[in-house]
């Protein structure tokens, strides 16, 4: 936005904020009700149908790759629609689709809706954050992103005993339909009445906007940056695309720590407490936003990785007490604010909001088809080698790989931008 225009709007900050918090519940009733609470369902599903978990959690990874195909169309429609029309029809059709599997007698079924999820949920599970608060912040974008990922988490984390009262009560399929409808009620109030692209059009400039400062509203035409064509065929979008897809395959160890309890000599019931170790991060998840903040996010995103790093070389040498293992066991979560948080503000640093959520999208298919097999990989390592030490080796390998290509993205960002960059006009 110009100066004149900057001046001429009202600050936006109690709508900025508010955003945030529909962002949190969207998080919290779509992505974590469909998937992370998935757990409640599975095993009764699989008891009923008589089929092989493997078999039917198929259906996830329909997800990942139909969510990936979308994404090329998310960049392009988000700037032009509204997401009151885009986030409520995506959000209704997941549910739609969740709710179905309620009535499914067949484990290909299960499949069909996974790909519609994908599809659907590609226009808001993972991008609706990142666009959304990267316009309607200039400044503490890193603590709104943060912020909107812990309400989804604490969320989560409450809906998920409630969702399993609610089976207990009256069975898997009619729980389904009921889910669903509980997710649209925490949800639509927000995509219906609180979302806008664009807080010119609401006569709002974004938190922390001043006088000097461009246009951050991403797809705006005169918006700086780097256009799409020539950001693809960048070596900083080569390097980030590989480090949000391959750093992605952390999620494949958290479904997989009982294997690693047990040879380390553990019972069963330590499994669950290193898994609630890992999802004590979402508590952390705010401070590593104001990190974010204070000191940019590439240095933010390397200490991140340092972490990683620490915590997978921890677990393999240092795995012999409880404390110990649970120490590095949180450590390792940290993987979670590269892919959740850093890589859409890594994207916008280096390419600017011009075509951000063109660009953007295109990291998501790498994030989703890769990541989307972070479990049959890290199973792979396990069951190849018959040893966990195997699969936390490369796990450090991921961290070595991912600090290099992220160390050439940076160095590579800025005669990129010199030959590419299009200032505002």
């Amino acid at each position: 936005m110009s100066e004149e225009k900057g001046q001429a709007l009202k600050p936006g900050n109690k709508r900025a904020w508010l955003t945030v918090v529909g962002l949190g519940f969207l998080g919290g009733a779509g992505l974590s009700q469909i998937l992370a609470n998935s757990g409640n369902f599975i095993p009764l599903i699989c008891a009923d149908l008589q089929c092989d978990p493997g078999q039917l959690t198929l259906w996830i990874t329909m997800y990942a790759i139909f969510m990936a195909i979308s994404q090329p169309i998310v960049g392009r429609l988000w700037p032009k629609v509204s997401p009151k029309i885009l986030v409520t029809t995506a959000f209704l059709v997941s549910m739609v689709a969740m709710a179905l599997m309620g009535t499914y007698t067949e484990v290909w079924q299960f499949w069909i809706s996974g790909a519609v999820i994908g599809v659907s949920g590609g226009f808001y599970f993972m991008v609706a954050a990142p666009y959304l608060i990267t316009n309607w912040f200039a400044k503490k974008t890193g603590f709104a992103l943060t912020a909107a990922g812990f309400i989804s988490g604490i969320l989560a984390v409450v809906l998920s005993p409630i969702d399993a009262a609610i089976i207990a009560a009256v069975g898997w399929r009619t729980a389904y339909f009921i889910v669903a409808i509980v997710s649209c009620v925490l949800a639509l109030p927000f995509t219906l009445f609180v979302f806008e692209f664009d807080p010119a059009k609401l006569g709002m400039r974004p938190v922390g906007w001043e006088e000097g400062m461009e246009t951050n509203t991403a797809g705006d035409l005169n918006a700086p940056g780097v256009p799409e064509k020539k950001a693809v065929s960048s070596v900083p979008f080569v390097m980030l695309f590989l480090v949000g897809g391959i750093f992605a395959l952390y999620g494949g160890f958290q479904n997989l720590w009982g294997f690693a309890a047990t040879e380390w000599g553990f019972d069963s019931m330590f499994t669950a407490t290193m898994i609630s170790a890992t999802n004590l991060f979402m508590l952390f998840g705010p401070v590593i936003g104001l990190i974010i903040d204070k000191i940019g996010p590439w240095k933010t995103t390397f200490g991140v990785m340092a972490i990683q790093l620490v915590a997978g070389l921890g677990l393999l040498f240092v795995h012999g007490s409880e404390v110990s293992v649970l120490v590095f066991v949180f450590l390792f979560a940290f993987q979670g604010a590269i892919v959740g948080t850093l890589m859409p503000l890594l994207t916008r640093d280096a390419f600017g909001p011009k075509d951000y959520t063109k660009i953007f999208s295109y990291m998501q298919i790498g994030i989703g088809l890769i990541g989307g097999f972070s479990n049959p990989v890290i199973s792979f390592f396990y069951t190849t080698f018959g040893s966990f030490s195997a699969a936390l080796w490369f796990g450090v390998a991921i961290a070595v790989v991912c600090i290099v290509f992220a160390a050439i993205a940076l160095v590579t960002k800025k005669p990129m931008q010199k030959t590419k960059w299009v200032d505002a006009e």
